[in-house]
């Protein structure tokens, strides 16, 4: 086991003081690997090597969690890094101006109160990565290479620990639903309270189908099982099987419109992003850390994008 210190009970681990030449240690990555799985698959690794950090290096360090996805998402090709499958985030802008990351404005944290879900702001915007996708992504890492001074932290939840603490019937009525998640819906939503967020063509939306995933994942790793399918994408919570019209689809996608059944997982969030389960990560440049899709969601937090610069670098294991 190497040095960490635990984030929140057994909930996400953090490795500090870490090299580069660490990075390609064999004990190294096999100690982290299980110290991920160990911790509920949350972990971070911070040290002042790790600010150099290559898009070559940053792509050997998530091997030792998954397979990293070589898919291009629609809409997203502009903000490639040096044609990895890294998607730069940020508000990142070349010499004319133009944003080369994708952006999203969010609210910033006043209070720690503020990282628990709210039902009537809807914010913080708690997800799961890319459920709209024919396979999701097992995980995702983020790399911090410029940080803001305040805010822009990234929030975490345990959905293993709270799907665990809810009641039997809960828990036995949530794994009889799903999920259908849109890739569409999902930046149309988005694109309604942060309009530079670009959506997808009638073209691009025929590419990417909507997508159906249970509210409950057995992990297939640990057995264990978790919240799943809660993202911008989630257009409507069905019983497993129920069909879901073209038309309501139309309106689900064009008009980034959500069916009321997912008010039903709206109010499970309050409960699953409570303190006892969260983790809130304030970034330095440097820092890596790399998350279990499958059994956390995550939520990022808005900054003085005016006055301030933030660009982190993402890339998604597909298995």
């Amino acid at each position: 086991m190497i040095a960490h210190r635990t984030l929140n009970g057994r909930f996400g681990a953090a490795v500090e003081d870490v090299s580069l030449t660490d990075l390609y240690d064999t004990q190294f990555r096999l100690a982290a690997r299980r110290l991920w799985y160990s911790s509920g698959g949350l972990l971070a690794i911070r040290g002042s090597e790790l600010v150099e950090l290559s898009a070559q290096s940053l792509m050997d360090w998530a091997g030792v969690f998954g397979v990293v996805d070589q898919e291009r998402l629609s809409a997203r090709e502009f903000c490639t890094i040096s044609g990895y499958p890294i998607i730069g985030l940020g508000n990142v802008k070349n010499t004319a101006g133009e944003l080369m990351a994708m952006f999203a404005d969010f609210p910033a944290l006043h209070s720690e109160a503020d990282v628990q879900y709210d039902p009537v702001s809807e914010r913080p915007v708690w997800h799961t990565d890319s459920t709209f996708k024919q396979r999701p992504p097992v995980g995702s890492v983020f790399h911090c290479k410029t940080a803001p001074s305040i805010g822009g932290d990234t929030l975490f939840a345990d959905t293993r620990g709270a799907f665990a603490a809810l009641d039997e019937d809960t828990r036995k009525h949530l794994c009889t639903l799903e999920a259908v998640c849109s890739l569409a819906h999902h930046d149309k939503k988005i694109n309604l309270y942060s309009p530079q967020y670009p959506v997808l063509s009638a073209e691009q939306r025929a590419k990417n189908p909507p997508h159906r995933v249970p509210v409950v994942l057995e992990h297939r790793v640990t057995g264990q099982h978790a919240l799943y399918g809660m993202n911008s994408s989630t257009c409507a919570v069905v019983p497993k099987g129920t069909p879901v019209t073209d038309e309501q689809m139309d309106i689900y996608d064009l008009e980034g419109r959500e069916d009321s059944s997912v008010s039903l997982l709206r109010k499970v969030l309050p409960h699953a992003t409570s303190p006892e389960f969260t983790v809130r990560w304030r970034w330095q440049p440097g820092d890596v850390l790399v998350w279990d899709n499958r059994c956390t969601f995550h939520a990022a937090t808005g900054f003085d994008n005016t006055n301030e610069r933030r660009e982190m670098w993402r890339l998604t294991l597909a298995q």
